[in-house]
């Protein structure tokens, strides 16, 4: 199976100097929580998350129609493109511990984005019985779910 048969098509970008107050408006309009970050020719030069905009807003003390996107986006963006097998991007979802993969033509230019929610989806809608294991499925969530800062602590009050 290819990327192409489970990507959400209906993807979109937040320019690096628009304000992470944008992205936020965009992550909640599309249900999603992850925007690539596009120049001006629309190539994809970096990823936002839901949770980077929260800890910009917590680590820089502003609030967040004050911070542009390009402090506190990931400048590295893993990728994959539309006629990858599926078995190669959730490869690189499990190399770089991402749960998404912004979906790119040869020029670089955002045509979809691969989730972890689309594989799951289509494992449970039946579409990669003949393809993908559940034990693979399984592997690549364990893989990306990994904390990378040890164990976790609690807060107290």
């Amino acid at each position: 199976m290819q990327v192409k048969d489970i990507m959400t098509k209906s993807a979109c970008s937040v320019r690096a100097s628009h304000h992470l107050n944008e992205a936020a408006h965009l992550m909640w309009e599309l249900d999603c929580g992850c925007i690539p970050v596009s120049d001006e020719s629309q190539r994809i030069t970096g990823v936002i998350t839901d949770r980077d905009i929260c800890m910009a807003a917590y680590t820089k003390g502003l609030p967040i129609e004050m911070i542009p996107v390009n402090t506190s986006m990931s400048a590295t963006v893993y990728s994959c493109s539309a006629q990858d097998s599926l078995e190669s991007a959730e490869d690189v979802m499990r190399h770089h511990q991402v749960r998404r993969l912004p979906v790119l033509d040869k020029k670089q230019k955002l045509v979809g984005i691969l989730s972890l929610n689309d594989i799951a989806l289509a494992y449970d809608n039946r579409l990669l019985e003949s393809s993908v294991k559940a034990t693979d499925l399984a592997r690549t969530l364990a893989s990306v779910c990994k904390h990378s800062h040890g164990s976790l602590m609690s807060i107290t009050s």
